[in-house]
């Protein structure tokens, strides 16, 4: 054969090998991986795949096809090709391509990969098939079914409690959290009503709310009482309608959880908010809560009586044109000015006068400040005012006693003289000082001259490298400092010998411009170089330090307060090697009592004594300010003679006594006594001691803080037994109540007696008057019920609905008569207009009496049947009227 008729036979052969392949649905293609020889090839199904027309493709095929890889498949692809020529295993892979027109679809790609007769060149033969329709349905059907699975499985694991049901109330489905919430099993629950688990009392609005829901109202929310595993619990339930294509409801679907907690909390809060509306109204200052814009929101007792106004006079009105302001127009401009630039987060305080009671000018200190809300915008603004009369007429006075004291400086040269310290005078303006006393030169090496004649350089040259920051903008540290106000500051300055020497100085204003800007500064210069090196000694002291610690961790890990002061004395006692120590606590008629004591072995037990000697003293001035008391040696101490008497008692040579403050009351003493020989107290050991007695205070406000919750528990318990409406007791006190007394009056074999009443045709007054009528009703009645039951024993229940019990320890049935006779009396008394009642045109009780003397033949709850027989006769003998039996037998 010819070499041309071998061409037309390939040629021949490779047309109908052509012809076969564009036949598959799919597109067909050949890539070379390491050539770009001719043997690249693909199928014009390209065009039916990706809108791209085979004679367009580029023949750098493998990147060409990855343009069109969606971009978060392209890595995984150009792995899994990479992996095919590395191994030789064939490429399956399903991944998504975008068409030209942007669609993107999914896509199967099957290759092998092939060696040229070369045997060097690798191609990849493959085919790419379109998934799309396929994929789809198949996610569609996996996300069906996880959606399904995904639902039930939320179902049951969700904590709120999920029904269904049909349109007349019967249950179709419940979650295991429904289940588990109402104490029953599911096959107990679908098919039934869900009626029964509502309560009583709550069932008609709850029926009422249900039956409202339409196409207009599809989703209701109810929160009602119902009956759970845990007794009467308070739920809230959003129940929404599915409704057919006709409009007609289908299916109820509810999601309800427990709010008991929630309901308990906000009960809570409203007391707390009648508290603090007290409190608000009880404050000495005048307080105002204004908008940004000026109108007044609320404003306290105190300020309105202050002007004689009531509340109606001033609350949604502008603040300016409140009677207190009218004063004169300049006031009411100058406190516009103010809320306006209060409104822009300024805080604005200023004197001014305004109009008391009576038309009177009082001068009040005023302050604005905003109050911004969590996100930094202002949302109110805060007033506050306080009566500066008497402040105003000290103040003079103050001014009276200033040129008074500076016309007597000669006295005070003199005095001045005599102080151990150095004293001067500073003048700010000038940055010099204008007077010392002869003691810079004992202390110093300086003399007066030489400090008043130097410049403010040389001053600042004298302080040591590390404190001149103080001589910096050396008026501005006196900006804020009010009068009286002392400024203690410590640093280094040089001795003219050359020696560094450690100073306190203590500063206060002693002069000021008309602006109340100071200008001239009085202090006294210590030289506390010896204190100093006694510091080195305190470090040494960490040691006992660390074991102060430990016994800190150990008082507030206990509530119980005599354990906790206990252990305080015992290991004060033990770390600082005292003779005693003991924990005075101060009473509010000046006695007291030791609450703890560590005494050791050869002390005198004299700390049964009441009255301390370091109670004595009157002026308790120091111990308020959390200063305590050294004295290293009593002998030198200046006590008056019954306070040294009792200190011989005591054998006390000297003591330590720290202050302990509950917040800002004097609780007591914390006491070390040294009595073998006067001691010298380091200042480590006072440092700890009042670290020590701050723990105990926080011990003791901890203390205070349980018995407080102690007693809102006890609160809380008694409210749990009360019925909310009327305020008597509830269902459950009675059943509590009847059950103790029963077995009480069974042991004592006295009479015990019962009465349960009920309003006539009570649900008719309910429907003429509303339910917030009958509410109201049954408050009148339970008024008038604890109005004649009077004695201790007593006890007047709301036993449910309409129906009220009174049970009657030590009460014979004529007495028992005699009590019901009075309430059904005392009832029509009250006159209360029932328009529908069949016996009486105002609301009237049956009431039904039973008295007996307990035993074992029978229980309380017979005892309740037989008084609800009696109220049953008392009905069909008519109504308003009492019906009593004596003798209960077992039923």
């Amino acid at each position: 054969m010819s070499r041309k008729q071998a061409q037309e036979k390939l040629s021949e052969a490779e047309r109908k090998y052509r012809t076969l392949v564009e036949q598959i649905s799919g597109v067909v293609y050949i890539s070379p991986i390491n050539t770009t020889a001719n043997e690249a090839y693909i199928s014009p199904q390209l065009q039916q795949l990706l809108g791209i027309a085979p004679e367009d493709w580029n023949p750098g095929l493998f990147n060409s096809w990855l343009d069109y890889t969606h971009p978060n498949d392209r890595d995984r692809l150009w792995q899994a090709v990479n992996t095919t020529i590395a191994t030789g295993e064939p490429l399956r892979i399903e991944y998504r391509m975008i068409r030209r027109d942007g669609r993107t679809i999914w896509v199967r790609n099957q290759a092998n990969l092939v060696f040229c007769a070369d045997g060097q060149t690798q191609l990849l033969q493959g085919l790419v098939l379109d998934i799309s329709d396929v994929y789809d349905e198949l996610c569609l059907r996996k996300q069906a079914q996880e959606s399904e699975e995904l639902y039930r499985t939320i179902l049951e694991d969700q904590t709120e409690l999920i029904a269904r049901g049909s349109p007349d109330g019967t249950v179709t489905f419940v979650n295991e959290a429904y289940c588990r919430f109402f104490g029953l099993e599911r096959d107990k629950i679908i098919g039934q009503h869900y009626e029964p688990v509502v309560f009583e009392e709550d069932r008609e609005r709850v029926f009422s709310l249900v039956n409202s829901i339409s196409l207009e109202n599809p989703v209701i929310t109810i929160e009602n009482r119902v009956v759970a595993c845990q007794g009467v619990r308070w739920t809230q339930w959003i129940v929404r309608g599915i409704f057919d294509d006709q409009g007609a409801i289908v299916e109820l679907q509810s999601v309800g959880r427990d709010i008991t907690d929630r309901k308990r909390v906000e009960q809570a809060l409203s007391e707390n908010e009648q508290k603090f509306r007290a409190i608000f109204n009880q404050t000495i200052q005048f307080i105002g809560l204004l908008q940004p814009n000026g109108i007044v929101l609320e404003a306290n007792q105190t300020a309105l009586d202050f002007a004689g106004i009531n509340r109606e006079e001033v609350v949604g009105k502008p603040f300016w044109e409140a009677k207190w302001w009218t004063i004169s127009l300049n006031t009411q401009e100058q406190l516009k000015t103010a809320i306006a630039a209060a409104a822009n987060g300024e805080s604005i305080r200023y004197e001014v006068e305004i109009l008391g009671r009576d038309r009177q000018a009082i001068a009040i200190d005023f302050s604005l400040r905003p109050i911004l809300d969590r996100t930094g915008h202002i949302t109110l603004l805060l007033s506050e005012g306080r009566d500066i009369t008497e402040y105003k007429v000290a103040l003079q006075e103050r001014h009276k006693a200033e040129e008074a004291l500076r016309s007597s400086q000669d006295f005070l040269q003199k005095v001045a003289n005599t102080i151990p310290h150095i004293l001067y005078l500073f003048d700010l303006l000038q940055g010099t000082s204008i007077y010392l006393n002869q003691k810079s030169v004992a202390i110093l090496g300086y003399s007066p001259e030489e400090f008043c004649n130097a410049d403010p350089q040389w001053l600042m040259n004298c302080f040591h490298p590390d404190d001149q920051y103080l001589c910096h903008n050396l008026p501005t540290r006196f900006v804020n400092l009010k009068d009286n106000e002392v400024l203690s500051t410590e640093y280094r300055f040089r001795h003219k010998n050359g020696e560094w020497r450690w100073l306190n100085t203590r500063e206060v204003v002693f002069a000021r411009d008309a602006n109340g800007t100071p200008t001239q500064i009085l202090g006294s210069v210590e030289d506390i170089s010896t204190r100093k090196e006694a510091e080195v000694m305190l470090r040494q002291q960490a040691e006992g330090e660390r074991l102060i610690t430990e016994v800190t961790q150990q008082i507030r890990q206990s509530l119980n307060l005599e354990e906790v002061l206990n252990t305080t004395v015992n290991s004060i006692r033990q770390c600082l090697g005292s003779d005693s120590v003991a924990i005075y606590q101060l009473q509010s008629d000046g006695s007291g009592n030791f609450a703890a004591k560590s005494v050791g072995d050869n002390y005198p037990q004299r700390l049964e004594l009441r009255m301390h000697p370091f109670s004595l003293k009157q002026d308790f001035s120091d111990y308020y300010q959390g200063l305590p008391k050294v004295f290293h040696n009593i002998q030198k101490s200046d006590f008056s003679a019954e306070v040294f008497e009792l200190l011989q008692l005591y054998q006390v040579k000297a003591a330590i006594i720290v202050p302990i403050l509950n917040e800002e009351h004097l609780w007591g003493l914390l006491i070390v006594h040294q009595c073998t020989a006067p001691r010298y107290w380091q200042a480590f050991e006072v440092n700890l001691l009042q670290q020590l007695a701050s723990q105990v205070a926080i011990a003791i406000h901890q203390s205070v803080l349980y018995q407080q919750v102690q007693a809102a528990n006890e609160e809380l318990q008694r409210l749990a037994t009360l019925d909310g409406l009327t305020q008597i007791a509830n269902r459950r006190r009675f059943d509590e109540y009847l059950e103790a007394e029963w077995q009480r009056l069974k042991r004592e074999q006295l009479s015990l007696s019962l009465i349960l009443l009920d309003v006539d045709f009570f649900k008719l007054y309910n429907d003429t008057y509303g339910h917030l009528g009958g509410d109201d009703c049954l408050r009148q009645l339970a008024s008038a019920l604890k109005n004649i039951v009077k004695r201790p024993a007593d006890l007047v229940a709301r036993y449910g609905g309409e129906e009220f019990a009174i049970i009657l320890p030590n009460t014979e049935i004529q007495g028992a008569i005699y009590v019901a006779q009075t309430i059904r009396e005392a009832v029509r008394d009250l006159a209360i207009p029932h328009a529908q009642s069949r016996v009486c045109d105002c609301v009237t009780v049956s009431l039904g009496v039973v008295s007996i003397v307990p035993n074992s033949e029978i229980s309380p709850p017979d005892l309740i049947n037989a008084a609800d027989k009696a109220l049953y006769l008392a009905k069909q003998q008519g109504r308003d009227r009492v019906h009593a039996v004596c003798v209960v037998t077992p039923s």
